[in-house]
């Protein structure tokens, strides 16, 4: 009885070895992957719900008033999103359990979270995933007029005017082992 009770018990943390060996490697290959920002986009400001609006002229009297008011109360609440893209160029899978990451606009923290879903890339192929962040964009333009500010979240897709935020994203994977969550020890920094 006690040679199967050992033999049971060496086979579990074998087991168990090998598959934190496996998600390490899948980690590691992970952190390998080639990195970028796909799309930046400003979902809400000021509570207003901007994905439905294809340019400022869009944007109705009452909401400009709301956006106005606030400007002018110095404190302009945004809900932006980033796309990001890995391209696995590697012979095997890469994956995650999750991340913690850091968005940085001119070198300054705005927001940090955690994004708690698997994420796979297989060889060869690429995976998108999405992180979201809230913020007061008056901190960041705190030299801009209401009009420029919204001529920014209406053109996020203008290089040059996401050039001028400077966006670094900094993110820090990690995989789960049984009830444990393990980090990877450092941060990928990922911009446009």
């Amino acid at each position: 009885m006690k040679k199967l009770i050992v033999l049971v018990s060496f086979l579990i943390i074998t087991v168990t070895s090998c598959d934190v060996l496996n998600q390490m490697g899948e980690v590691t290959n992970f952190v390998n992957c080639n990195f970028s920002i796909n799309k930046v986009a400003i979902n809400r400001l000021g509570g207003v719900d901007f994905t439905k609006y294809k340019s400022v002229s869009d944007v109705g009297f009452t909401e400009m008033l709301s956006l106005g008011q606030q400007v002018i109360a110095g404190n302009l609440n945004a809900s932006l999103y980033v796309d990001i893209r890995a391209k696995n160029n590697q012979s095997s899978k890469a994956a995650i359990s999750g991340l913690d990451w850091q968005l940085f606009m001119k070198n300054e923290q705005y927001g940090t979270g955690k994004l708690n879903e698997y994420v796979e890339v297989l060889p060869g192929q690429s995976t998108d995933f999405t992180v979201n962040v809230n913020f007061d964009l008056l901190k960041l333009l705190k030299s801009e007029n209401l009009q420029t500010i919204l001529d920014l979240v209406m053109d996020m897709d203008n290089k040059e005017k996401l050039q001028k935020l400077d966006i670094m994203l900094k993110v820090k994977p990690y995989y789960k082992s049984g009830g444990s969550i393990r980090e990877y020890p450092g941060y990928i920094t990922i911009r446009p």
